[in-house]
């Protein structure tokens, strides 16, 4: 099945997430993880053309058939991350979870993750934040 056909209470965070991020330019491509779409950004200086910098992600169980998952991750990985965009991540912490335990804003996580359990207001808003963010740089 594809990750953008499920149809869970919190499909419709992963939903906007995913338009918000292509609004932003990105590009989404599913893979082959049941949970997972990757994102690209466009870089002329990369032989495709595009770079892997994140992912989209449901989280909360491995098994849908047992348990739907309950949060969205929004996840970038800070090694594949332009410096300024890096940046710009990093200075937004409304919805950060970069690890499971521990600060919610951790430097030393692989990643810049934010997770959302709902689609509230300040949910969108955040995103809608994001994604500005992501449009200065694809």
């Amino acid at each position: 099945m594809n990750v953008l056909e499920y149809r869970f209470a919190i499909t419709p965070v992963f939903h906007f997430i995913a338009a918000k991020s292509m609004e932003a330019g990105l590009y989404l491509c599913g893979g082959y993880a049941k949970q997972t779409v990757q994102l690209w950004l466009k870089d002329p200086t990369v032989e495709n053309g595009k770079r892997r910098i994140g992912a989209i992600q449901y989280e909360g169980s491995n098994d849908y058939t047992v348990k739907e998952p309950s949060m969205v991750s929004w996840r970038f990985e800070r090694a594949l991350l332009p410096d300024g965009l890096k940046q710009e991540l990093e200075a937004t912490s409304a919805f950060r979870r970069d690890r499971n335990d521990g600060p919610p804003v951790n430097p030393s996580a692989q990643s810049i993750a934010f997770k959302f359990e709902t689609l509230t207001d300040a949910a969108k808003e955040t995103i809608e934040r994001i994604a500005a963010v992501l449009q200065r740089y694809a």
